[in-house]
C-alpha cells in the first residue's frame, strides 16, 4: 500500500473550511430556538409553561342570548341530619308538579326542591358546611365540584353524577309494580335542556338516564342527521322526566331520598367511601336567562 504524508498546511486549511461550513448550521439552530423556544423537547404533562399566572388566551365570551347556569355538586355523609330532615323543612319540594310525576319521583328515591334567590338558613348552612368533609376522603369524591354552563335555548347537555358502580341492581317502581334490573359499569346521568321563556325566566327539563355497559361507537341523533359517537347503552327513564320554571337567581336541588336502598335516586347519588355512605346533591342556579332575539335586534 502506498501512503502519503500528511500536509499540515492542507489539514489546517481543511479545518478552517469545515468550521466555516458549520457556522450557518449553528446560526440556523440558534434562530429556531429563538422562534420556538424549547418546544423541540418534550414537556411533562402538568408542567406549567408560564409562571406569570395570567392566561395565554383571553377568556371566551358567551353569546348574549346564552342561558347561563351554575352547576355544582355537594357531598356529605348520607346520615347527616341536615340532609335527612332540616334541609327539606325549608325547601319547596315541587308542589307545582303533577301528582303523577311527583309520586313517580318519590317512589324511585328522587328528591327535588326549588330554592328562591334568597336561600333559607338550612341551604346557607349546607353550602357553608361543605368544606367539613375531608377533601382526601376518596379519589373520586370531593366536597364540591362544578362549572358554569352556557347553553343556547333549546340545547341539551348531560350532567353525570360522577358515581360509577361496577355492577348494581336497580329497583324501579312503576305504579303498583316493582321491577328489578341489573347492569354492569353503571353511571347516572341527568339530561338537561334549558329554554328561555321571557326576560328573567327559563324552563329547565330534566331526563334521568341510566348509562351502562362498555363504551362503543354508536349511532346518535344529531341536529340534521345521525352520527357516530363513543357512548354507552342507555336506559331512559321517561316516567321520571320533570320540568321546572325558574327565575334568575333561583336554584334547584336534586338528590336521593334517605330511604329505599337500591332505588334510582340511591344509585345515582349515593356511594360507599371507606365504609361510610356518602350522598351527593346536584344544585343548579340560574345566573342569566339570556337576551331575546327582539332585544338583540334593537
Amino acid at each position: 500500500m502506498i501512503t502519503f504524508p500528511a500536509d499540515s498546511k492542507l489539514s489546517s486549511h481543511r479545518s478552517l473550511i469545515a468550521r466555516h461550513a458549520q457556522l450557518p448550521c449553528v446560526v440556523t439552530v440558534v434562530s429556531l430556538f429563538a422562534v420556538f423556544g424549547c418546544s423541540f423537547f418534550p414537556v411533562k404533562t402538568g408542567t406549567p409553561l408560564y409562571s406569570t399566572g395570567r392566561p395565554v388566551l383571553p377568556p371566551i365570551q358567551a353569546a348574549p342570548e346564552s342561558i347561563q347556569l351554575e352547576i355544582f355538586f355537594l357531598e356529605r355523609p348520607a346520615q347527616d341530619h341536615l340532609l335527612t330532615t332540616d334541609l327539606w323543612k325549608e325547601v319547596d319540594q315541587l308542589g307545582g308538579l303533577s301528582t303523577e310525576t311527583r309520586d313517580s319521583l318519590t317512589a324511585n328515591g328522587l328528591r327535588v326542591g326549588n330554592v328562591s334567590s334568597n336561600p333559607p338558613p338550612a341551604v346557607q348552612k349546607l353550602l357553608g358546611m361543605s368544606a367539613e368533609i375531608p377533601a382526601d376522603s376518596s379519589e373520586n369524591a370531593r366536597p364540591i365540584m362544578g362549572r358554569r354552563q352556557y347553553l343556547a335555548s333549546g340545547v341539551e347537555t348531560e350532567i353525570p353524577t360522577g358515581i360509577i358502580h361496577e355492577r348494581c341492581e336497580f329497583q324501579l317502581r312503576e305504579g303498583q309494580t316493582t321491577r328489578r334490573i341489573e347492569y354492569d359499569n353503571v353511571g347516572g346521568v341527568l339530561r338537561m335542556k334549558a329554554n328561555r321563556l321571557q326576560e328573567g325566566w327559563v324552563r329547565i327539563d330534566f331526563q334521568p338516564e341510566i348509562h351502562y355497559g362498555e363504551k362503543q361507537m354508536r349511532r346518535a341523533a344529531a341536529e340534521e342527521e345521525w352520527e357516530l359517537r363513543l357512548s354507552q347503552k342507555m336506559d331512559i327513564r321517561f316516567a321520571q322526566r320533570f320540568s321546572l320554571k325558574m327565575n334568575v337567581g333561583e336554584m334547584v336541588m336534586i338528590t336521593a331520598t334517605t330511604k329505599d336502598e337500591g332505588s334510582l335516586g340511591d344509585r345515582f347519588f349515593c356511594h360507599q367511601d371507606r365504609g361510610l355512605k356518602k350522598q351527593r346533591i346536584l344544585i343548579i342556579r340560574v345566573v342569566d336567562s339570556g337576551q331575546s332575539a327582539a332585544s338583540l335586534a334593537r
